[in-house]
Formats: C-alpha cells, sequence, structure tokens
C-alpha cells in the first residue's frame, strides 16, 4: 500500500471528517459560553457598580454639603479601593465644581459610566459619576476559553486516536483481509476463505464472500467438467463428419463418374442425356454440401490449416471466373472481371482465398435473375499497411438490412423464402466469413432491395 492509497482507507477517512466535526462543534460551543459567560458578567459587574454607588452615596453626600473636601477625598478614596472602579467623580450642584479621583482621570472608551444623584436632608447636593472597566474579567474570561479550548484539543485528541484504533481492528482489519484475498484471487486465481469469528455485519460480509468463494469453486469445477465434455464432443464430432464426409464422397465420386460415362455412351449413341446430366448436377451439388459441412466442422473444432504462399492474383481469379462461369451462363447473365491498379501479388493461402470468392461469385451467380455479376480486384493503401479489395457486385434480388444482419450466422440465409427457392444450407457465406478472418480481412455487405448487392473485403499484401 502507497502513501497516498494509505491515507484513503476508513479509518483515515473517519478521523478526516471527525476532526473538523468536533472542531467546528467545539468553536460554536465556546462561543456561545463566551458569548453567555461576558453578558453575565457584565450584568454582574453592573449591579455591583450600582451598589456601592448605593453604600457610598451618603458617606460622600455629607462631607459634599458640608464642603468638607478631606472627608469628600476620603468617601472617594474608600469607593476607589474596589478593583473595578477606574475613576470617581463627584460634582457639587450649586456651583458646578468637579472633584475626581484619581485626578485628571482618563476614561476610555471601553469603559462604562454609572452616574447617580447625592442628597441629603431631602436635598440634592450633587452627583456621583463611577467609571469602571471590564478589562479585569475579559482577561480571565480569555484565560479560561483558551485552557477550555486545549482541554477540549486534548480531549478530542486521546478521543480521535482511540476511535482510529477502534476503526483499524474492527473495520481496517477485516476489509484489508477481504481486499488481500480479492486481489490474490485475481492474480494468482487462487480462492482461499477468510478466518474471521465476529459475528457482526463485517463477520456476515466475510462469510458471504466465502460462501461465494464455495459457489465459485463449485461452479468452476463444473465449468471444467463441461468443457471437457464439450472438447470431447466436439473432438467426436469432429471424427465422425471427416469420417462420414470421406465414406459419402467414396460412392458419391463412383456415382458421379459411372454417371458421366453412361452420359458418354448416350451421347456417342445418339441418345437423350439428360436424366444423366441431372444425376451428375445433383451429385456435385451433394458433393458441394458435403464439403462445407466438413469445412464448418474443422473450423468449429480449430483444425483448419493455412498454407501461406506468394499467389499470383490474375492466374488464381482467371480459374475461379472459368469455374462460376457456366454457372452464370446457366442464368444467362454476364460475369466480369475488373483489375484496378492492377494488383499483380499476394502472400496468402491460395486455396481458401479460391473458396471465399467462388462462393461469393456462385452466390451471386445463384441471386441474380437478369443483369451481371463483376468481380473487382484494386490495391487499397493505409497508414498501417498495403492491402488487395476484392468486391463482388450483382445486379440481383438484394438484401435488406434486417435480414443482413443475420446473414453470416450458421446455418442461416435471407429468409425461409430464399431457401425454399434458392435451395442451400446456409453455411457459405458464414464459411468464407470466418476463413476470410483468418486471413485478416472481414466480408462487408452493401445491399438494395431489388437493385443488387455488393460483397467485399480486404487482405493484406503481406
Amino acid at each position: 500500500m502507497n502513501f497516498y492509497s494509505k491515507f484513503q482507507t476508513i479509518s483515515w477517512k473517519f478521523l478526516a471528517f471527525l476532526i473538523p466535526a468536533v472542531t467546528i462543534a467545539a468553536a460554536v460551543v465556546l462561543f456561545i459560553y463566551a458569548y453567555t459567560k461576558q453578558r453575565s458578567s457584565e450584568e454582574a459587574l453592573v449591579k455591583k457598580i450600582v451598589e456601592i454607588a448605593e453604600v457610598h452615596s451618603q458617606a460622600v453626600a455629607y462631607p459634599l454639603w458640608t464642603l468638607d473636601f478631606d472627608g469628600l477625598e476620603r468617601s472617594v478614596r474608600t469607593i476607589a479601593l474596589h478593583p473595578e472602579i477606574q475613576c470617581v467623580e463627584v460634582i457639587e450642584s450649586h456651583e458646578q465644581l468637579p472633584f475626581q479621583w484619581p485626578e485628571k482621570c482618563i476614561v476610555h472608551d471601553d469603559e462604562g459610566k454609572h452616574s447617580s444623584q447625592l442628597a441629603f436632608e431631602d436635598q440634592q447636593v450633587g452627583e456621583l459619576s463611577l467609571y469602571y472597566t471590564t478589562a479585569p474579567f475579559t482577561a480571565a474570561l480569555r484565560r479560561e476559553i483558551l485552557s477550555g479550548a486545549l482541554f477540549f484539543f486534548l480531549l478530542v485528541s486521546v478521543a480521535g486516536i482511540v476511535a482510529f484504533l477502534a476503526l483499524q481492528t474492527i473495520v481496517g482489519r477485516p476489509v484489508q483481509q477481504l481486499m488481500s484475498s480479492i486481489r490474490k484471487a485475481e492474480k494468482e486465481d487462487s480462492r482461499e476463505p477468510i478466518v474471521w469469528t465476529s459475528q457482526d455485519e463485517l463477520g456476515s460480509v466475510i462469510t458471504a464472500y466465502n460462501n461465494m468463494l464455495y459457489q465459485v469453486d463449485e461452479n468452476t469445477n463444473e465449468l471444467i467438467a463441461a468443457r471437457e465434455q464439450a472438447e470431447s464432443a466436439a473432438y467426436t464430432k469432429s471424427r465422425f463428419l471427416a469420417n462420414m464426409s470421406h465414406e459419402l464422397r467414396t460412392p458419391l465420386n463412383a456415382v458421379i463418374g459411372i454417371t458421366e460415362m453412361l452420359r458418354e455412351e448416350a451421347e456417342d449413341e445418339e441418345k437423350d442425356t439428360e436424366p444423366f446430366d441431372r444425376v451428375a448436377r445433383s451429385g456435385r451439388h451433394l458433393l458441394s454440401l458435403i464439403d462445407d459441412i466438413l469445412d464448418f466442422s474443422k473450423i468449429e473444432a480449430g483444425k483448419i490449416e493455412l498454407a501461406y504462399e506468394e499467389v499470383n492474383l490474375r492466374e488464381l481469379l482467371d480459374e475461379v471466373v472459368a469455374t462460376a462461369d457456366p454457372l452464370a451462363k446457366t442464368g444467362g447473365i454476364a460475369l466480369n472481371l475488373i483489375y484496378d491498379n492492377d494488383p499483380a501479388h499476394l502472400y496468402t493461402d491460395p486455396l481458401r482465398l479460391r473458396q471465399i470468392v467462388l462462393n461469393l461469385l456462385s452466390n451471386a451467380c445463384k441471386f441474380t435473375e437478369q443483369g451481371s455479376v463483376s468481380l473487382t480486384v484494386e490495391s487499397e493503401a493505409s497508414e498501417q499497411s498495403n492491402g488487395v479489395r476484392f468486391s463482388v457486385v450483382d445486379t440481383g434480388i438484394g438484401i435488406s438490412k434486417e435480414q443482413s444482419e443475420n446473414l453470416f450466422q450458421d446455418f442461416s440465409q435471407a429468409d425461409n423464402s430464399t431457401t425454399r427457392r434458392y435451395g442451400g444450407t446456409g453455411l457459405g457465406l458464414a464459411i468464407s466469413q470466418r476463413l476470410c478472418n483468418l486471413l485478416g480481412g472481414q466480408i462487408e455487405l452493401s445491399s438494395t432491395v431489388g437493385k443488387g448487392s455488393s460483397f467485399s473485403f480486404v487482405l493484406p499484401v503481406q
């Protein structure tokens, strides 16, 4: 665990949430306490000043009435002995003579003032003003708040450490064990249950995780057994199809060969050869179906083998067009071979390339009732590599967008009516697509219903 991820654990996140929250709460509490304390202290101070003024009013009024300045000074000094009093001022009513203690006392902005009238024998003789300050109890309040904040900080620190250690023990350890087990299962594909005896929520999570491990192991064993069974079945199917195709080819080739011999004899004797032609066409059609099924089984089993070599495209494609030409002539359509940029050579498997192109040409001829089928070959360069594009364009029945989605699926054709009308197993395009993928290409389709289709793919030159 690196330095950054260490502070992303639940315990550190809890501390990151707890400390600011508690600090804000403490600040609010201290503020409310300080405000309340200050208000109550000010009220208590004012009350005390009023009491001092009431207690000493007669002691100041008598010497002021008798103009006994020495007695007045003694009384004022007595009042000034109180620590809250900063300045005492007495003003005689008739002459408006002020008397201050201490002399020329300076009154500050943060000081308060309380004035009361002085009377002797029901006659007003002057006014007593007491100037007091809140500095002493403000300083005491500040010391009290600082002490409380320090104590609260120590309390929060101890509580945070205890909560952090508790979270590490109660939450951090099981979560770390759980994550360690998950990472080990991801990297080493080794699943080990976690030993944890707690019955709390995390214990329930770990128990569920252990049960999931047991279920995964059980499912994995079942999947391994099923895979082995499927591989065995695929191998058996491939062997069966290979043996069966061999067993079918032998008598079928004999039927086709004998039919050709009988046709030649009938032709020599100038007899009707149509029945023999029909048998030969049916035999060759059946032979092509057997070849498709065998190729499909090989591709499914991953047994297809590619033999790469340098291919002369003109020779190969002339041969393919010559093979497909009888089918085009039977349908009364034109078959064209067009070269663009004259790509002469290609390094690929000639047998599989011939199979792909012939399959596309045969399909185009089969589904085109009038018009033409064109095979265009052209060079195509890109930033990654150079290639050769093969395009088979027809003017046939076309394919809708919905039908084209399943066109390259196994045993699939455009729709049931197409199968009934034109025949086929639906394997030709699927096999061609897979062979094209093995050669490094991808067959793409562009079609319009009633106007024709275009099948194209690009193979790399090297």
